[in-house]
């Protein structure tokens, strides 16, 4: 018995010894997000999922806003193949591919979950089929948020008379042409710049992410007014972008371990936000920020400039209106069937 057993020990040692080793593979993943930002958290969540899934095979490491390469660039990055993979909002790539605006926040635009499942059912495909023609691989969402804050601001909303001339920080290039509709001044800022800016006056106000986020970035310490409403951005995300070559030479176990890492810290992202809103609404309200809903007179004229921006868009570029039209699709739907 104890020398079939050390002939099994040395046979399991013999193979181990034999076994090739496996090949790890490293990748740089820039997020659009500054340090202090919650989204950036989840990035660093998706490399640990991503690492452990694949047994250390695959090594991601995240990096903060303007760490490797300048904030705002990262999808140019991301094509170029200076850093593997990106984390960053689709709005940002609207100058590549204007309806990925629809892969994200846009008034009068899908809810969240009716976002997730529509990109699961038809808009993820159609988003690999749009951005792999940039030499890029789109993944998914990896931070799903609630409706965001409609808008910081230094100074009071109180109709559209309001919105006349107010500098505002938008993220996404469809926000700033209906905004400029509107009436207002759109300024273009990466999220780690808005702070400053709202401090020194440069801007009035700001679009940004969820309240609970919007707190530890510490806004109330510089815009006194925060307006509540849906009808600007019902969700907001930020996708993994991955270079298109990097993608095609990962293996197909890996492929599907990023993917599944992907939509797995998405709901977990979006469950955790609802919850930490609710405290946060509350923490504003502490701390001396004047909590409004948006007058209706300014959500009507928002109404009506986007419906009259994409309708203009759709008739300009064939893809914008698949997208447009397949998300207007699945939005008939949830609401016949009372899916919010």
């Amino acid at each position: 018995m104890l020398i079939a057993c050390g002939g099994s020990s040395g046979e399991d040692a013999t193979a181990e010894a034999a076994a090739p080793k496996k090949e790890v593979i490293r990748w740089r993943l820039q997020s659009w997000a500054p340090a202090g930002d919650r989204t950036y958290e989840a990035a660093q969540r998706f490399a640990e999922v991503v690492e452990i899934a694949s047994d250390g095979q695959l090594l991601i490491t995240p990096y903060t806003a303007g760490s490797v390469i300048p904030g705002g660039k990262e999808f140019d990055s991301v094509m170029s193949g200076s850093v593997e993979a990106v984390h960053g909002p689709p709005g940002w790539t609207i100058g590549y591919l204007p309806g990925a605006v629809f892969f994200t926040q846009y008034p009068g635009g899908l809810t969240s979950n009716q976002l997730e499942m529509w990109m699961k059912l038809e808009g993820r495909k159609i988003a690999q089929d749009l951005y792999d023609d940039l030499g890029v691989h789109y993944v998914g969402i990896l931070t799903l948020s609630p409706a965001e804050v409609w808008a910081h601001s230094t100074k009071p909303l109180r109709s559209v008379a309001d919105i006349k001339g107010w500098k505002v920080r938008l993220g996404t290039t469809a926000l700033n042409a209906i905004f400029q509709k509107m009436g207002a001044t759109p300024v273009f800022l990466p999220g780690g710049e808005i702070y400053e800016s709202a401090k020194r006056g440069v801007i009035d106000g700001f679009e940004y992410i969820n309240p609970s986020l919007n707190w530890d970035m510490g806004f109330h310490e510089v815009a006194k007014y925060m307006y509540l409403s849906p009808s600007r951005a019902p969700t907001d995300t930020q996708c993994i972008y991955v270079n298109g070559d990097t993608w095609d030479k990962l293996p197909e176990n890996l492929k599907t371990i990023v993917t599944m890492a992907t939509d797995q810290i998405a709901r977990e992202y979006y469950t955790e936000s609802v919850n930490r809103d609710v405290e946060a609404v509350q923490k504003y309200i502490d701390a001396g920020t004047i909590v409004e809903p948006v007058p209706q007179d300014i959500i009507d004229l928002l109404n009506e400039k986007s419906l009259e921006y994409f309708q203009e868009e759709s008739a300009k570029d064939p893809n914008y209106k698949r997208i447009y039209d397949s998300a207007m699709a699945w939005k008939e739907v949830c609401e016949r069937f009372d899916i919010k």
